[in-house]
């Protein structure tokens, strides 16, 4: 099955299992005709080497007021504007986040290193697994 992986730094992630962060900001979204939606986002977390959880993602919100931004995402007007550099941001819905009960190494979803951002991979189904 097609799904995304995302690197994420630490704090983030736990904001997100929290469930304080329901919008992860990104410059980009899926536009993929394979994926299907809700897409399934595997949190690769910086700094562990691992793919520590995933949530599902029903869809992506391009436009809100800033302050809706700020809030859902837990991230500063400031950093907001910042990271944007005048461009427009996509903010990812974030629902159902799960932490993995045993951290999955990237080579599991045929990767040797994280990806910048986010990117497309293949989640392995449970008979290949």
């Amino acid at each position: 099955m097609l799904a995304v992986l995302m690197s994420m730094k630490p704090e983030w992630w736990e904001k997100i299992l929290d469930g304080e962060k329901t919008l992860e900001i990104r410059k980009t979204h899926p536009q993929n005709e394979r994926l299907e939606w809700p897409v399934t986002v595997l949190v690769y977390v910086s700094g562990t080497g691992a793919v520590q959880g995933q949530f599902l993602c029903p869809g992506e919100v391009s436009y809100r007021t800033m302050q809706d931004l700020e809030e859902m995402s837990c991230v500063p007007r400031e950093d907001l504007l910042k990271y944007a550099k005048g461009r427009r941001l996509s903010g990812w819905i974030v629902q159902s986040p799960e932490k993995f009960d045993a951290p999955s190494p990237l080579a599991e979803f045929g990767l040797d290193r994280p990806p910048m951002s986010w990117q497309y991979g293949e989640i392995p189904d449970a008979e290949e697994v």
